[in-house]
């Protein structure tokens, strides 16, 4: 170590040499500016006064000119650069220069992806989201390698969409090597979640249902047990692969889930004509209780439409079905038909201003209700009464509606 290191590395320069790493680290200069003590000690200001080769100074603050002090001691900026590493035993580091090396590394990469997806708007847009959130250099750890290879990853799985129906591990194992890279809160199936939100227009909140669905658009079954879709007496065409096993429940009045799976092989008979459509499984078990086989074809949403209904019932309208659906009488109940209208054509199931009414609820609405384009007098009248009416309330009537 050097003999002027030794000098600076006294107890009552320590303020001056931590004032002066801190300028460096922050890219400040070394040899220019002021730095000031308050209240600086008897020690503190013969040890300054020494170092500058001055006369004793008095006063409580103690101020220090860098420009004379690097010219008493004959150092440039990278000469106090040098001797505050040997005082500290380390190197000092620019931090600040690094941090703006690091944000043009990262910059540079963002626009080499934005050049590989020139041909995807919703890629670029998904890129330019990632980049002002900085979730990419979150999920890479700061690592420029790991965030190329997840970018990488990324395009190899967008550029097969849609699928043809595939599992979520198939897809995984293909694109990355590893069957369970997309599953749920790894940051390759995160990442690829906000894309297929941004290309499919589903809700980007991120729920087991909200995955499903977005992976499901892509043609990509995350479990094709899952999701399941509530029916009763819902018969399928006779002779079809799924005919044993349905009619039985059938023939029997017995509620059935439909899984995705199973979905691909169901073929609607022609023969129902009509099929009614509710959002809550009570609704169901009620039907099946009191009516069972003499039930008219039911089908529950169990809430927001999943992709799954969504497919069945598109399924039966393509059959030649007529579709009447319904939901609670609420803010909830309203959006979910509003986004069952998105996907196929019904007609509203005692989903009148006089059913509201007829109504037994007495639970509190809150909020103004959602208004599909059929609903303008409903909406209205909700607002004033300012009570839900949900479908158990009304079950006298529609299980009326149900029978045979």
């Amino acid at each position: 170590m050097s003999e002027l290191a030794e000098h600076f590395r006294h107890e009552s320069l320590a303020w001056l040499v931590e004032r002066l790493v801190r300028r460096a680290e922050s890219g400040k200069s070394l040899v220019s500016g002021i730095l000031t003590l308050a209240d600086a000690d008897p020690a503190q200001r013969r040890a300054m006064d020494d170092l500058l080769g001055r006369r004793s100074t008095d006063g409580a603050a103690l101020s220090v000119n860098l420009a004379q002090l690097a010219s008493k001691l004959g150092l440039d900026e990278a000469a106090m650069l040098v001797l505050l590493g040997e005082v500290r035993g380390r190197e000092v580091e620019n931090l600040r220069a690094r941090r703006e090396g690091a944000a043009k590394s990262w910059s540079a990469i963002f626009e080499k992806w934005e050049r590989h997806f020139a041909e995807d708007e919703v890629a670029r847009v998904w890129l330019g989201a990632l980049r002002g959130e900085g979730l990419l250099k979150r999920f890479a750890g700061g690592d420029l390698k790991m965030a190329e290879e997840l970018l990488g990853r990324a395009r190899r799985i967008f550029s097969g969409m849609p699928y043809p129906g595939v599992l979520l591990a198939t897809i995984a194992a293909q694109s990355t090597g590893d069957s369970h890279a997309l599953d749920r809160g790894k940051p390759l199936a995160t990442l690829c979640f906000r894309y297929l939100c941004l290309r499919y227009g589903i809700s980007s909140h991120s729920n087991a249902a909200a995955r499903r669905d977005a992976w499901l658009a892509a043609g990509v079954t995350v479990d094709d047990l899952s999701a399941p879709v509530l029916c009763l007496n819902l018969p399928t065409l006779a002779g079809s692969a799924l005919a044993p096993w349905i009619g039985w429940h059938v023939e029997r009045g017995e509620p059935f889930y439909l899984p995705w799976r199973q979905l691909a092989h169901f073929e609607a008979d022609p023969a129902m004509g009509e099929v009614f459509v509710c959002e809550n499984p009570a609704v169901v078990s009620e039907a099946a209780a009191r009516l069972g086989p003499d039930s008219r074809p039911l089908i529950c949403m169990n809430g927001q439409p999943t992709l799954a209904v969504r497919a069945l019932l598109r399924k039966l309208v393509d059959a030649g079905m007529t579709l009447q659906a319904r939901a609670d009488f609420d803010g909830a109940g309203l959006r979910i038909l509003s986004t069952l209208g998105g996907a196929v054509e019904f007609m509203p199931w005692r989903m009148e201003v006089e059913d509201y009414f007829g109504g037994s609820g007495t639970r509190q609405l809150t909020g103004r209700p959602h208004q599909p384009s059929w609903a303008g007098e409903l909406v209205e009248a909700m607002a004033e009464r300012q009570i839900a009416v949900h479908e158990e309330d009304l079950i006298e009537n529609l299980i009326k509606d149900l029978s045979w």
